[in-house]
């Protein structure tokens, strides 16, 4: 039916109607189910027809589409607008209700735990849901867990009142925050002894939200009686300052309720409760003089002693008086040992009323006070007695065990005491019965004696001052002041020896004696050419640090190994040959009689020595086909192959040498090479550039020859021993020259007249010589 004055189309979805075209322009269309307003608006600018209701018809197959928000709409898909709390919260309060707010109105019955719950992880959490409005709420049975990820989801299967379903199930995430909790209380659990005017005290784990605390949130009670007070906060911590004190000897429970919230709004887990105990108060037990007596001495002390410790720096002049009617006595006041005492500056005059007093200010060693002030009076006589001096304090105290060795003696007194009388005669220090020789002294109230020399470890020593000593009025003491201590033990000492392994490679410090218990720390310190390897004990690694701590408890051994930090190619092991200056495989010959060779010398199978004597040799000469000639012999040849074999970085040898400068390395020729040249150009320089390890190998295929007054220079660290000259036929060295290193020659060695060598000359054949010096390095 379609009804055109009101410019209403009603349509029975259940039958269509067939009606004439008519046109409606600028018209609102609504559309009803039965009774109910379909949600949705359309305004229809064009000619409405049968084609028309055609399409209304299929809108109605309960399809919709999802609402863009721009506009009026038809057949609008029911969606989540939005969420508290929003997808990705963090800090979230623990007692939150989880809400979602629809596009349109739902259908309530379909709002329920089945199509809106939360879960932690995988596990539901328990709750019930409400709807209002546009608005479902989700409303947890417990409190959120603090520091947790929560999934909130609503499913298809809310749906609004025409049934439309959401195009997919909705799901956000929020994390919980920090649950706030007492972390301090005062007074604290199960405290006993607790001041009766206490305040007591709260400190939380985070800063909270003042205005929950109330007397209805942070409680007080004794037994079941509320106790009144007032409820503060400030920083951290919440106050409740009891109205009145506390009563003595009772217990108190304190509670703070689960509803007070931080600044975030959230609840303590559960309520926080501590109970305590009040103490008694301080009394007076004994005074003295006894109040009302009369014929008190003049020169009486006043004292009070209570019945429990009392706080000592709550007693003074304020607090402990002494008048004569209206006049204040000065006096000093002490205490100690739970007795208050009043010291009377001057003494009291005879025949009159005197009115002590100890008012509330003082105090116990939780705060209590006395109930009241108390007040008591004596009357003085004329009598003034003798107060006898006597010792106070000793230093070091009676059985003192680890007394320093360089002790000063110390003897405190009740009073003044004359000067003369405090000296050796008086003043005894023994050990053993045998009197201590040192010095007395006296000034204030204390006499002192200074040992003369230090005491001795482990050692009992006995004090004494004796009835001799007198104050300023001539009173002696009424007995002899004996103590006695005991000296720090013997001190046990160690010692710790440290070497270095090379020879040469580094230093080390720390050796010396140590007292047992001593922390020590050595030091290595590597030498140029050389690295820090560990130190060792026994041929066991301690440490690998170069400086090494310790405590030292007995005799150690250390030793700091370094190895050599190689420059160049790795040296030719020699063997056994490189004990010799000299070694040949037919025979030495020598020319003048001052050659001078310093090493062994020997030749193997040929021990021909022609005009080389004992004479000229600083080490051993052999002159028989020694087998431990023949050794040396076996290794030069494996020397000397491994020499010719060496091919690793390889760098081209001049047959020239000199005027150069040559860095540490692997040099080959395949014929000959050698030194020539005057000046400048005579002289090879080998650098070793501060490496004392590094290595030369110079590889010939056949001779070196140098020419007469040629020479090699070393620089840079650089040492004979690590020059080595693998020669393959023979070598010549020239008249007058100079020349480092050790020669591996195959066939023949020859030193013209003059020739230097700080080396050694190896050779497979003959060596010749002509007035020459040969230093092994």
């Amino acid at each position: 039916m379609v009804e055109t004055s009101k410019h209403l189309v009603r349509i029975q979805l259940t039958k269509i109607h067939l009606i004439h075209s008519f046109t409606m322009r600028n018209k609102i269309i609504l559309l009803k189910q039965k009774n109910t307003f379909v949600p949705m608006r359309k305004r229809f600018l064009g000619l409405f027809s049968v084609s028309f209701l055609l399409i209304l018809i299929a809108l109605f197959s309960w399809q919709c589409r999802e609402d863009d928000f721009t506009g009026e709409v038809i057949g609008v898909c029911p969606e989540v607008t939005l969420t508290d709390p929003t997808d990705g919260s963090i800090n979230i309060v623990t007692n939150k209700r989880i809400s979602a707010i629809f596009n349109e109105a739902m259908n309530p019955t379909t709002i329920n735990i089945n199509t809106f719950f939360v879960k932690k992880g995988v596990d539901l959490v328990q709750g019930s849901v409400l709807y209002t409005g546009l608005k479902a709420t989700f409303i947890p049975t417990d409190l959120l867990e603090a520091n947790t990820v929560y999934s909130a989801t609503i499913t298809r299967g809310a749906t609004d009142p025409m049934g439309n379903v959401m195009k997919n199930d909705t799901t956000w995430f929020f994390n919980t925050g920090d649950i706030p909790a007492v972390v301090l209380t005062d007074p604290l659990k199960g405290a006993s002894d607790v001041a009766l005017n206490k305040i007591i005290t709260a400190d939380f784990s985070t800063v909270m939200d003042g205005t929950t605390f109330t007397n209805a949130t942070f409680k007080l009670k004794q037994g079941t009686a509320n106790i009144n007070g007032f409820i503060s906060y400030a920083g951290s911590r919440a106050s409740f300052d009891p109205t009145i004190d506390l009563v003595p000897n009772k217990v108190y429970t304190a509670t703070i309720t689960r509803d007070v919230k931080d600044l975030l709004g959230n609840a303590m887990a559960k309520d926080t409760t501590w109970s305590f105990a009040t103490g008694t108060l301080p009394i007076i037990t004994i005074i003295s003089p006894q109040d009302g007596a009369v014929d008190v001495v003049r020169n009486t002390n006043v004292t009070a002693t209570f019945s429990k410790l009392m706080n000592g720096a709550t007693i003074d002049q304020t607090s402990f008086t002494l008048k004569q009617g209206n006049t204040s006595i000065l006096g000093l006041v002490t205490y100690s040992e739970m007795t208050a005492q009043f010291n009377p500056i001057i003494d009291l005059l005879p025949g009159l009323e005197y009115t002590a007093k100890i008012t509330q200010g003082v105090k116990d060693l939780a705060g209590n006070t006395i109930e009241k002030d108390s007040t008591w009076k004596f009357t003085t006589g004329n009598l003034i007695v003798p107060v006898l001096p006597f010792v106070t304090l000793t230093d070091p105290v009676d059985a003192a065990p680890n007394v320093p060795l360089n002790k000063v003696i110390t003897a405190t007194f009740s009073k003044a005491m004359d000067l003369s009388t405090i000296n050796s005669s008086t003043f005894l220090v023994k050990k053993a019965g045998v009197p201590v020789l040192g010095f007395v002294d006296y000034s204030g109230l204390s006499g002192t004696f200074t040992p003369a020399s230090p005491l001795l470890p482990g050692a009992t020593y006995n004090c004494s001052i004796t009835t001799g000593a007198k104050d300023v009025d001539g009173n002696a003491m009424a007995n002899d002041t004996l103590w006695s201590f005991t000296t720090v033990p013997p001190i046990v000492q160690y010692n710790l020896n440290l070497s270095v392994l090379p020879l040469n490679s580094g230093t080390v410090t720390g050796a010396g004696l140590y007292n047992t218990g001593a922390s020590v720390t050595v030091s290595a310190n590597a030498f140029a050419g050389f690295e820090f390897v560990n130190w060792t004990e026994g041929g066991i690694s301690v440490s690998t640090l170069d400086t090494y701590t310790f405590v030292l408890n007995a005799d150690r051994t250390l030793i700091a190994n370094f190895s050599a930090i190689i420059s160049g190619p790795p040296g030719v092991d020699l063997g056994s040959a490189g004990n010799f200056a000299i070694l040949a495989g037919s025979g030495v010959s020598n020319t003048g009689v001052t050659t001078t060779i310093t090493g062994d010398v020997g030749s193997f199978p040929t021990a021909t020595m022609n005009g080389l004597l004992s004479g000229n040799v600083n080490g051993l000469l052999y002159t028989v086909a020694d087998p431990i000639v023949g050794t040396a012999k076996t290794n030069l040849t494996t020397a000397y192959n491994d020499a010719q074999s060496r091919s690793l970085d390889a760098i081209s040898l001049p047959g020239q040498l000199g005027g150069l400068t040559l860095a540490p390395g692997l040099y080959v020729n395949s014929s000959t090479s050698g030194i020539s040249g005057t000046g400048a150009n005579g002289i090879l320089t080998l650098n070793a550039g501060g490496n004392p390890n590094a290595v030369w190998i110079f590889k010939m295929g056949s001779t070196l020859i140098t020419d007469a007054g040629t020479s090699i220079v070393l620089a840079g660290g650089a040492k004979a021993k690590n020059i080595y000259w693998s020669v393959g036929t023979s070598a010549t060295l020239g008249t007058n020259s100079i020349f480092f290193g050790n020669i591996l020659a195959d066939q023949s060695i020859s030193l013209t007249t003059g020739a230097r060598l700080t080396g050694r000359a190896l050779t497979r054949g003959a060596v010749t010589l002509d007035t020459n010096v040969v230093t092994k390095p």
